[in-house]
């Protein structure tokens, strides 16, 4: 990337970050400079290699900044080896078709429309939960709460794989239900547009740092009061690995360690 494009994009984060906050928002809908409209997918590039991160997920402690991000389009060509595969590799259930494939692309986008939800997130977010296999089981915590769908959503409503009972071809309106119940919520229960909101509150929060805390939040539920995003419950590596995708990693080995 030439110094004229990134002094460009430095200036428009810029603007966009200090921009004038948004009128109060329902909690659906990620409000201010948290959110996107779609300014944040022309970059390219992206590396398929990991990276471990540590601490806050802030760009003072190494965490990537959203202009290291790859473009949507790019992140979503990089992982069609994984999309198409998933499965059968995961589950044991038919791969997705082209039209599930393409139904899933489509999806994304209107949910990240809806919510103002950075796309490229909620793509590295699928890719995290469930590898973008549209008939990914639905899952239970050992309290019983169930988990279904693409994005493993809390007491969700939409699943192609529920109780034994598996959908093949997985209907469009389903495919945009699971990821519409884990980005949105469900109504009743928070999603990561919720999740992003939150970190408004947070004192110097940085663009990407939001999303990176708002993962956290989503895999766990709480954030370690150290602010350290390798601590606490669930997947330690969660953070870490959504900020890995963000930036190109799709199937080489992991070097985290943080769940060793």
């Amino acid at each position: 990337m030439g110094f004229l494009r990134l002094v460009y994009f430095a200036s428009l984060l810029a603007a966009f970050t200090h921009a004038s906050p948004l009128a109060k928002r329902d909690q659906t809908v990620v409000s201010g400079s948290l959110g996107t409209d779609g300014y944040w997918n022309d970059y390219d590039g992206g590396l398929n290699n990991y990276t471990q991160h540590d601490g806050n997920g802030s760009i003072a402690e190494g965490w990537p900044s959203v202009l290291t991000w790859a473009s949507f389009n790019d992140l979503w060509v990089a992982n069609q080896h994984i999309i198409s595969r998933s499965c059968s590799q995961l589950y044991n259930t038919p791969n997705n078709s082209d039209q599930e494939i393409q139904d899933l692309y489509n999806s994304i986008k209107q949910v990240a429309h809806d919510t103002r939800v950075d796309k490229r997130f909620i793509l590295a977010a699928i890719l995290q939960e469930t590898k973008g296999c549209v008939r990914a089981k639905t899952t239970t915590s050992s309290d019983g709460i169930t988990n279904p769908g693409l994005l493993q959503s809390f007491k969700g409503n939409h699943s192609c794989n529920d109780n034994g009972k598996v959908q093949n071809p997985c209907p469009q309106d389903q495919i945009l239900g699971m990821i519409s119940d884990g980005v949105a919520g469900t109504g009743t229960e928070q999603g990561y547009a919720t999740d992003i909101n939150a970190q408004a509150d947070v004192n110097g929060i940085e663009y990407a740092q939001a999303y990176y805390r708002a993962a956290r939040l989503y895999n766990s539920g709480t954030i370690d009061s150290s602010g350290d995003l390798g601590k606490g419950s669930a997947t330690h590596c969660y953070s870490s690995d959504i900020a890995n995708r963000l930036v190109g990693w799709t199937d080489s080995a992991s070097t985290c360690t943080l769940d060793d």
